[in-house]
């Protein structure tokens, strides 16, 4: 159990250095292995509590630090894609304009009569 947490504080490291850079296909693919590793933890949760995995005081101390460490970072992830998300909102917003600075909206209807007579 402390080696796949600890593998995945890693990659939580990993994935805070690809969205300060930006790097998204390289985002992606550290996600799917960081699934993967998420399964894999839950496997073991779950043979812990059938009573089929066993951890030892010792593991349970070491297990605790990484456990904060991952919940610090995973935070710090959490505040640093939502940064990107209101960035990348912003530009489509300027890219963007509403659709009421293209069309002539309601008022061109109030100030015509608009005939079908022939």
């Amino acid at each position: 159990m402390l080696a796949l947490h600890t593998r995945l504080l890693e990659l939580a490291y990993e994935k805070e250095q690809l969205l300060i850079k930006g790097d998204m296909p390289a985002f992606t693919t550290l996600v799917k292995e960081e699934a993967k590793l998420v399964r894999q933890i839950a496997q073991k949760e779950a043979e812990r509590l059938q009573g089929l995995l066993i951890l030892d005081d010792e593991e349970k101390e070491a297990l605790r630090p990484v456990l904060f460490e991952l919940k610090r970072q995973n935070e710090l992830n959490a505040a640093l894609l939502e940064q990107s998300l209101n960035y990348i909102n912003w530009h489509l917003d300027m890219l963007m304009p509403d659709a009421d600075d293209f069309t002539y909206g309601q008022q061109a209807f109030e100030t015509r009569s608009f005939s079908r007579d022939v």
